[in-house]
């Protein structure tokens, strides 16, 4: 979905290859008003406005709609590119479509993953049902004139959405399965990157070349099936402008991403779960430069909690405190929080308030992973489970906002879970958990 200039209209396009209009958008959405601008579409699961004009992607093509005689329906479907391959897989999904501030398009195309999810694809040298091609598994980049097609990243399953800064920087999450223990969030630091799914095309060079996300999430409680991701843009969202947010189709829930890069170049962080419940799914979102609001598309088809097979949804910022974590680095021997309000000393002093847990996942060509705990049985063979920390010492700093844990055998960990039950300054209960993936520790 996107916004058209005036703010007051957005067009959502749909999976069965509709496009809609909605207008009427306003501080109250009292009196909204939808018409159908075009169908007959091929699986439509990204669309953009530029200069009022609506683009979709879809597994056929990008399109460019127009209308001509200007009656709220597409006359001419224009093939803005097709060059994106692709062959009769059931999922060979193109997922998405973002802008950066030059005009460059992006989105991402799926691997042909087998009936039931495993492996992809069944002879990589013949075309036909399903067979992996040299597009599988990418993101891609095309410039705003349509002209050039260039791939941004490869390795990937399916990635259901991606985000992309007003400066270019991409990412994208995943779904889990071959390769992909649970669900990522990937950072794309350089071109043509390794995100780490393989298939019959992989050079073992590509295949050692694997660059690790940002973050894993757990599937059991943050996310069994990643969205996109959106930057906040806007001076009205609070005290997060200018951080990424991700957006879960499987948990139907928003996430404020939190993330640091390592001395050797990685980057890592974490994710805090915003307390809102929406619709649908949570899986494409875009901010109004009219209202400076959040805008929330989601649908619930496959393995999702939501509770209505659709939905659009509005995230405001009401001007009130907001009590939460905004920010997460990795130290020596522990972690450092920095809160958005100031908070009590004696609450935060006290290591009862803090818990936490450590575990790993094995990254395989079979569908997911179990969790494992760092150490391995008198066998060598991987424990499953999770390992608890131990929390020795937890100091707020002078500003009040800052708080340093210190924890027992702190070591690199694919996943980590961190707890907390304190009071902010003015009494007010500040209850969160956030995970995080440690690549490197100073």
């Amino acid at each position: 979905m996107d916004f058209f200039s005036d703010g007051k209209r957005a067009a959502l396009c749909t999976h069965e290859g509709d496009v809609w209009i909605v207008e009427g958008i306003d501080d109250t959405l009292g009196s909204l008003k939808w018409r159908r601008f075009a169908s007959g579409q091929y699986e439509t699961l990204g669309l953009a406005i530029v200069n009022d004009v609506i683009y979709t992607s879809g597994r056929d093509q990008i399109t460019r709609y127009h209308d001509l005689n200007r009656d709220g329906e597409a006359d001419y479907y224009e093939n803005f590119n097709n060059e994106v391959l692709s062959t009769e897989g059931f999922h060979e999904f193109v997922f998405d479509l973002q802008r950066d501030r030059a005009g460059n398009f992006y989105f991402a195309k799926a691997n042909p993953v087998n009936s039931g999810g495993g492996g992809f694809g069944n002879n990589a040298k013949t075309p036909g049902n399903g067979t992996v091609c040299s597009h599988s598994g990418c993101v891609f980049k095309l410039s705003k004139d349509g002209k050039k097609f260039e791939i941004v990243a490869r390795g990937l399953r399916a990635p259901n959405g991606i985000g992309v800064s007003p400066d270019g920087q991409v990412t994208t999450s995943d779904n889990e399965g071959t390769w992909v223990p649970t669900t990522p969030i990937n950072w794309i630091a350089r071109p043509r990157q390794f995100l780490g799914v393989l298939n019959k095309l992989t050079s073992t060079n590509l295949a050692n070349s694997w660059t690790p996300p940002l973050t894993w999430l757990s599937k059991s409680d943050y996310d069994n099936s990643g969205g996109g991701q959106v930057w906040v843009t806007s001076d009205k969202w609070g005290p997060f402008k200018g951080e990424l947010l991700h957006e879960s189709y499987g948990k139907s829930s928003l996430f404020l991403v939190m993330k640091e890069r390592t001395a050797n170049g990685l980057m890592q962080g974490g994710v805090v779960k915003f307390p809102l419940k929406f619709t649908s799914s949570c899986m494409r979102a875009q901010f109004n430069r009219r209202d400076g609001q959040l805008y929330v598309a989601g649908l619930s088809e496959w393995q999702s909690n939501a509770g209505r097979p659709t939905g659009f949804d509005r995230v405001r910022y009401t001007g009130k405190k907001v009590y939460s974590v905004r920010g997460l680095k990795v130290l020596k021997n522990g972690v450092q929080l920095t809160f958005t309000q100031p908070l009590d000393s004696e609450s935060v002093a006290d290591v009862q308030n803090w818990s936490g847990k450590r575990w790993n996942y094995e990254r395989a060509e079979r569908y997911g992973s179990p969790e494992f705990t760092l150490s391995k049985d008198g066998d060598g063979k991987l424990v499953r489970g999770r390992e608890p920390l131990t929390i020795t010492h937890a100091r707020l700093s002078p500003d009040g906002k800052t708080v340093t844990v210190e924890i027992a055998d702190f070591k690199p960990v694919m996943q980590e879970s961190l707890k907390w039950n304190l009071k902010a300054t003015d009494g007010t209960t500040v209850t969160q958990e956030i995970q995080h993936t440690i690549h490197a520790v100073p």
